[in-house]
């Protein structure tokens, strides 16, 4: 396991992507994000050969270049809480996960097809399950 120094309880300010050109359709695809902190960024880069993602760490008063994109405007001004990296079955580190202002999850970057993809959390609310349509029955 991989020991990275994430900054905790920092106040993101910025973030600034890099998108993948080459595949067509609707999925943002990217090849580099970089997370701007207070005195901090976080770079996440796809490994190619592995479909790992690489973090790199860098202590820095550098100020984002391009403006922050829509989905992650949200976060900007909170507080980083915790982050999870996350390795699958066959050990590699495929997911980034980063919680802002409070314990969960906030945003998912996982590695696929030599590029990066994010998702956006949410809360699923009881008002939500019951409208839903389950595939699967619950079990207690």
């Amino acid at each position: 396991m991989v020991k990275n120094e994430f900054p905790i309880g920092q106040i993101l300010t910025g973030v600034s992507i890099f998108e993948y050109q080459e595949f067509g359709g609707n999925e943002l695809c990217l090849d580099q994000v970089k997370l701007f902190f207070d005195n901090q960024v976080v770079t996440l880069l796809p490994i190619v050969d592995t479909d790992e993602i690489e973090i790199i760490n860098e202590t820095t008063t550098a100020v984002p270049m391009a403006a922050t994109p829509s989905w992650c405007q949200s976060f900007l001004g909170k507080e980083l809480m915790t982050v999870w990296v996350c390795e699958n079955n066959q050990g590699y580190r495929d997911q980034v996960i980063l919680a802002f202002e409070y314990l969960h999850p906030s945003l998912i970057f996982v590695a696929e097809g030599s590029v990066i993809k994010v998702f956006c959390t949410e809360q699923v609310d009881r008002v939500q399950a019951a409208q839903a349509k389950l595939k699967y029955s619950q079990v207690s």
